[in-house]
């Protein structure tokens, strides 16, 4: 006897009805049926009375009837208690990823970290890296996996990732036929880019400015790789990216040349609020990923 068939009883004894309980219980009325003749075979005696109009219990299916529901009562009162307990032991975690970043972290990593931490709840968005570093100092994100802000005063860092940066150019382009490039190549070029919300404009605008010149902006994107691949292929200009984001295998006039200039690059890691406690599930989230980077991890 357990407490599924007790519970199928109860409801058979509420419903006077095999048919009416199956569908309430969403099974079939021969599975029902054997679940009742099974607990009947257990018990050694007959729970109800069969007819045409339904089902009536027996003398004792009516005394076991009363001590059935308060056992279904209490076994449900204890799974909702046991539940109730869990949730509100689960630590909670809200983490923003920039573009790109959970690309190569690793959605297949995330699932992993899940079933290492079960009772840690994640919640995780994507957002543009000027986002990420708002919604972490407003607390609405405990963390976020985004390109370094360089901003000491607000926020702690904790350095992931390193990739280098490519120029995207037109197979027509002269530069197309270069191995690498500088940024004093690029100065008679137009370029494509993205929006100020993207922190790698800040190193391609410091780049800029030492190779001395003041891009020629054909388009900013806010956030649409694949409408800067397109201008690209149709010669309209050059797009400067990560080596590792950038995927333009459809395209047939494209090439990725490597800018061989060693302080081009783009640094992604994450970032808590520095004068807040890093909490223990951002720190086990953390440490999870810097450990399998070889970095160094928060003391706990």
């Amino acid at each position: 006897m357990d407490i599924a068939s007790l519970k199928y009883f109860v409801k058979v004894c509420h419903s006077n009805s095999f048919t009416k309980a199956a569908k309430e219980l969403f099974i079939t009325q021969q599975a029902l049926s054997r679940i009742i003749n099974n607990l009947e075979k257990e018990i050694g005696a007959s729970l109800f009375i069969r007819n045409s109009r339904g089902v009536n219990l027996t003398e004792l299916g009516e005394y076991i009837l009363p001590k059935a529901e308060a056992l279904v009562k209490d076994f449900d009162d204890f799974i909702f208690d046991i539940n109730n307990k869990v949730d509100r032991q689960k630590e909670k975690l809200k983490i923003g990823f920039a573009p790109g970043t959970l690309q190569i972290l690793g959605a297949k990593e995330i699932i992993e970290f899940r079933r290492e931490y079960l009772g840690v709840e994640i919640d995780i968005g994507e957002y543009s890296d000027v986002e990420c570093e708002l919604n972490v100092l407003n607390g609405y994100l405990d963390l976020a996996l985004t390109v370094n802000p360089k901003d000491e005063k607000n926020f702690k860092y904790y350095h992931l990732m390193k990739e280098g940066l490519i120029v995207i150019v037109n197979k027509n382009n002269p530069l197309a036929a270069k191995k690498s490039v500088r940024f004093e190549d690029l100065k008679n070029e137009k370029f494509i880019l993205l929006d100020d919300t993207f922190r790698i404009q800040r190193v391609l605008m410091e780049h800029f400015n030492k190779a001395g010149f003041i891009p020629n902006v054909y388009f900013k994107s806010s956030h649409d790789l694949n409408v800067a691949y397109d201008f690209v292929e149709l010669n309209k200009g050059i797009f400067v990216f990560v080596d590792k984001l950038t995927h333009v295998e459809k395209y047939n006039n494209i090439r990725c040349i490597p800018i061989d200039v060693p302080t081009a690059f783009w640094d992604a890691g994450f970032i808590v609020k520095k004068d807040a406690k890093v909490n223990n599930a951002s720190k086990k989230f953390i440490n999870y990923f810097l450990s399998k980077y070889s970095k160094d991890i928060i003391k706990v």
